[in-house]
């Protein structure tokens, strides 16, 4: 019977999975275009001084927007894929269920026990990602600042047109749907398998303004840059150029854990966790990170009347030169309200380690100067802020509805208590639970 049940969840898994095509330029393609069709526009002005803010002479810059790409790949990836086990749990070394627990468990997190041997767990989580944030900054809000390229003497500065700058803002709006499939299987009293299987869907929509400071139009009224359609004397310095809206899903990484408890006492629980995730993502998409990912987690949890506190220690190896490794620590608590009702109440932290990732200091600047020294400007390549390290703290707040046995309904919010990383104003998650 039982394994009649794991083929059907099986095939329920595979039959729901969207299917993933891969038709003609990628999103990360797509927002360099963004890029691309400034710089390739033939400037206006004398002298030809159209071909002089290409993307090869602008080298930080470029750096600058691959780092963003891979920021917001891996953000998305990353993001938790729901409890191992669900509802109830039971003990079944007296050869009957003996309930090891009285609240339903909490949500993103874990607790020390185990399912039992023979028992199954299917778990489905929808959650709702809208991007709004960059380490604080609205999206919407992110500049990108191109510089001229080195025309005359070495170092840029000499000459008015190095002083000419192009400013461009995004407007971004980044939405991210993860559906995550959870399947969890009890191979004995102490040891459980699962996979989960995220299926993902990006939309990315830009309406990016360009717009040319004119050092040279506001020092002699001339403009040596400007965009086709005006003159010299009367330029056009600000632009539009193709908006972006456009999205792709498919499947992101998927994640295989094995899960061992080692203390399965009437009040405390030690067991321990590790998590393999694949590179199963399209990186191309944001879908996934293009790099293997490696947790191993420790876990205790207790058991006092109605009260479950727990907390879960981790290490996460990236494996991602644009990722750093992490300590997690979720610490947190479910509550019996009654005897359908649970609440799950989690602080989820992930502080970044070891040194520094350079290339995600985006504040780097190009300094013009005078070869007089009379005058000299610093230009900032963006306006995201320059982190030392992207720490990820949040608050999750849930309910487990239990409206027939083995079976929960699950709602949940995460709302983000600092500003590090790519963040959302909150996370919505609904889902459910089935034990058999």
């Amino acid at each position: 019977m039982h394994s009649n049940r794991l083929v059907v969840a099986v095939w329920l898994i595979v039959a729901l999975a969207p299917s993933q095509t891969v038709v003609g330029q990628s999103l990360r393609d797509k927002i360099g275009n963004i890029f691309g069709a400034v710089l390739e526009i033939e400037l206006a002005g004398p002298g030809e001084h159209g071909t002089h803010f290409k993307a090869d002479n602008v080298a930080l810059s470029e750096a600058t927007i691959n780092s963003f790409a891979s920021f917001i790949a891996a953000n998305i990836a990353s993001f938790p894929l729901g409890s191992t086990e669900a509802g109830l749990t039971f003990d079944f070394s007296t050869g009957q269920p003996v309930s090891t627990t009285t609240s339903m468990g909490p949500i993103f997190s874990e607790r020390a026990q185990t399912l039992g041997r023979g028992r199954f767990s299917l778990g489905l989580n929808l959650s709702f990602l809208n991007f709004s944030k960059l380490r604080g900054l609205k999206t919407e809000d992110i500049r990108f600042t191109f510089t001229h390229q080195d025309v005359g003497a070495p170092g840029l500065g000499d000459s008015d047109n190095e002083f000419d700058t192009i400013d461009l803002f995004m407007n971004l709006d980044l939405n991210a749907t993860i559906v995550s499939f959870n399947l969890t299987a009890g191979i004995t009293n102490h040891f459980d398998i699962s996979i989960a299987v995220p299926f993902v869907n990006v939309s990315v929509n830009a309406d990016p303004i360009a717009r040319i400071n004119s050092f040279t139009f506001v020092s002699n009224d001339t403009a040596n840059h400007s965009f086709p359609g005006g003159t010299p004397s009367d330029p056009i310095l600000s632009l539009r150029p193709t908006s972006l809206n456009d999205d792709d899903a498919g499947i992101g990484d998927i994640a295989l854990r094995a899960k061992y408890s080692f203390l399965r006492g009437k009040t405390l629980g030690l067991a321990g966790l590790l998590e393999y995730r694949a590179a199963t993502g399209d990186e191309e998409n944001f879908l996934g990170t293009g790099h293997s990912s490696f947790r191993a987690m420790l876990i205790a949890s207790a058991i006092i009347g109605n009260f479950g506190p727990h907390l879960n220690l981790t290490y996460d190896r990236r494996n991602n030169d644009l990722d750093a490794d992490e300590i997690e620590l979720f610490v947190g608590y479910d509550q019996k309200l009654a005897t359908w009702l649970t609440l799950s109440v989690d602080f989820l932290g992930e502080f970044e380690i070891g040194d520094e990732i350079e290339a995600l200091r985006f504040g780097k600047s190009v300094t013009l100067e005078r070869p007089a020294g009379n005058a000299v400007r610093e230009v900032i390549l963006t306006n995201i802020p320059s982190f030392s390290h992207d720490h990820n703290l949040n608050a999750s707040l849930g309910l487990k509805f239990n409206p027939k046995p083995e079976f929960i309904l699950i709602g949940n919010i995460i709302v983000p208590l600092n500003a590090g990383g790519l963040r959302s104003d909150f996370i919505a998650t609904v889902g459910f639970q089935l034990g058999f």
